[in-house]
């Protein structure tokens, strides 16, 4: 029996879905510039040309890869500021999430991604676009109303904004990329890292 166009669809986005988790592990081992269609194939079990029928190019795949980052840094960061409690408490609880998906793979995987889309010179021109556009929100930008806040009712020290979003930010990506080389790297608990707002 033909499948029907609802089953189509649904297997059109596992197929995507498969490619872009294959996409990841090899852009994370190669980087994006010695990375491959060939390789992505590889790694999905896929044909290279059936990973041409879902996607243009890498730069494509690298391309969707960077807007998940971006968008699941910036999700935890909204789901923060829904939590109740104090403007700290609500960064302690993020920190904690983060932490967590740092033991996960594909989470990692995702820090190490924008940190090549924020370094690299070989970058596809779509994702420096992306990365420059005013539309653009970055984690930093989005934490910045929470340690305001935080300063306002005089629980976050006074010190600049950004500079404290930045230095959380450079906790974050460096215990990210000690895990990567590290698979037993221990993770601190989110109230070792949060001390550098009080």
């Amino acid at each position: 029996m033909p499948r029907t166009e609802t089953q189509n669809l649904e297997l059109r986005e596992q197929r995507r879905e498969e490619i872009l988790n294959a996409a990841l592990k090899v852009f994370s081992r190669r980087g994006m510039v010695a990375t491959k269609i060939s390789e992505i194939a590889k790694e999905a079990n896929l044909s290279h040309g059936l990973v041409y029928h879902y996607f243009k190019s890498k730069e494509e795949i690298f391309t969707l890869l960077v807007q998940h980052a971006a968008e699941s840094s910036v999700q935890i960061i909204e789901k923060a500021h829904l939590q109740s409690g104090t403007p700290l408490g609500k960064i302690k609880w993020m920190t904690e999430q983060i932490l967590h998906s740092l033991s996960e793979g594909q989470q990692i995987l995702l820090f190490l991604i924008m940190i090549q889309a924020s370094t690299s010179d070989a970058i596809p021109e779509e994702v420096k676009q992306l990365l420059t556009s005013q539309e653009f929100k970055s984690p930093i930008s989005c934490l910045m109303p929470l340690i305001i806040e935080g300063q306002q009712c005089n629980e976050i020290i006074q010190e600049n904004p950004l500079k404290l979003a930045v230095s959380y930010y450079a906790f974050i990506q460096g215990f990210a990329i000690n895990k990567l080389q590290w698979a037993q790297c221990p993770m601190p608990e989110a109230e070792l890292i949060i001390k550098i707002f009080k």
